[in-house]
């Protein structure tokens, strides 16, 4: 269920008085009574043109739905301000269980947007709860599978149980796929069992109920700590996957695009922060993730940056590996663009506003 975690630029314009002034010279040349009258005026002129309050900033409830670092630029967008300097108003970031969860505060009216994988999204739209995917922060699979130190090929495997944070999760997915380019069957060969997340996948590893574990950064680097090696590097794989995908429901899209298009903003600054200011990233992710140890962090921060992408248009390709995974007999019949809101990447672009961000 939910447990908290976490929570313009101003251009003003005086070229009116200016104006004012230069339009009067004109006109007051020929006598000077004329002229004073511009004078008199200028008075509630100048008040007019004081500082007014800048703008109100709009509500929007965020959640996010796993600690990992794949969730990092809504956890930076936070911490660094920008939804607030895109004009949104968002409490303190909360986290939501992926899946039925999460798809029934979304479809409530609980929250407005989301910090999800793929699969919720699109199970949503496939149950008819009409979910969307209208941005995205990565578009491959980001894990890896870490073994017992007495299992040294693929094939050791067999019959063997791979922990995973919960079935139909991310972790899940990837270990399917990281099996299956290996050649087993990892609905026959394998046993897959799910924990709960990657600090429980990690102790039934430490207790020896499970030969393996489908885990992502930093856990990865603790387990490399206590002694289990990574078998398959399903990152390396560069597996086409909606990872770090962001939506919301339909209603939210069409009513409130301006809104959708403040947080792909947001995101984008967050992610162009994660790649140029690494140390500030890996202090957000430690903040987030609570592992202390700065080298982890660090090691996070690099595995992540060069999958993260700042534009955060969603990736069809990406989408239809999801649809791909899916059981749900609809997913045979869809097409990803039917699971994808693109209005507000594509306003974003328009924009210019990617091209004014730093780059690495």
């Amino acid at each position: 269920m939910v447990a908290p975690h976490l929570r313009g630029l101003l251009a003003g314009m005086v070229m009116a008085g200016l104006v004012v002034g230069c339009s009067a010279g004109g006109t007051a040349a020929p006598a000077a009574k004329p002229a004073a009258a511009p004078t008199s005026a200028a008075a509630p002129q100048s008040a007019s043109a004081a500082p007014t309050a800048p703008p109100a900033l709009e509500p929007a409830r965020i959640v996010y739905t796993t600690i990992a670092a794949a969730q990092a630029p809504f956890w930076i967008a936070e911490e660094a301000g920008y939804f607030r300097e895109q004009g949104l108003d968002v409490p303190p970031l909360q986290r939501v269980e992926p899946g039925a969860t999460l798809l029934a505060a979304l479809h409530n009216g609980e929250v407005d947007f989301v910090a999800a994988g793929g699969p919720s999204l699109v199970l949503g739209y496939l149950q008819g709860l009409e979910t969307m995917i209208f941005g995205s922060t990565q578009d491959v699979l980001e894990t890896e599978i870490v073994v017992q130190p007495d299992i040294r090929s693929v094939d050791d495997l067999r019959g063997k149980i791979i922990a995973v944070s919960r079935l139909k999760a991310i972790s899940d997915l990837a270990a399917r796929l990281g099996v299956e380019r290996y050649g087993l069957d990892p609905d026959r060969d394998v046993q897959i069992r799910g924990t709960g997340g990657n600090a429980e996948s990690l102790a039934a590893l430490q207790t020896g109920t499970v030969a393996a574990a489908s885990i992502s950064v930093p856990a990865v680097f603790e387990a490399h700590r206590r002694g289990y090696p990574t078998l398959i590097d399903v990152t390396a794989m560069r597996i086409p996957f909606t990872n770090g995908s962001v939506g919301a429901t339909k209603n939210t899209l069409t009513q409130r695009p301006a809104a959708a298009e403040k947080v792909l903003r947001a995101l984008a600054q967050a992610t162009a922060r994660l790649k140029t200011d690494r140390e500030f990233a890996a202090q957000v992710v430690g903040k987030y993730s609570r592992i202390e140890d700065a080298d982890a962090l660090r090691g996070t921060v690099d595995v992540y940056a060069p999958l993260m992408k700042v534009d955060p248009y969603p990736d069809l390709e990406a989408v239809q590996a999801v649809l791909d995974a899916e059981e749900h007999p609809a997913a045979r019949t869809t097409r990803p663009e039917q699971v994808v809101d693109t209005r507000a990447a594509e306003a974003v672009r328009r924009s210019g506003f990617l091209d004014r961000l730093p780059k690495e």
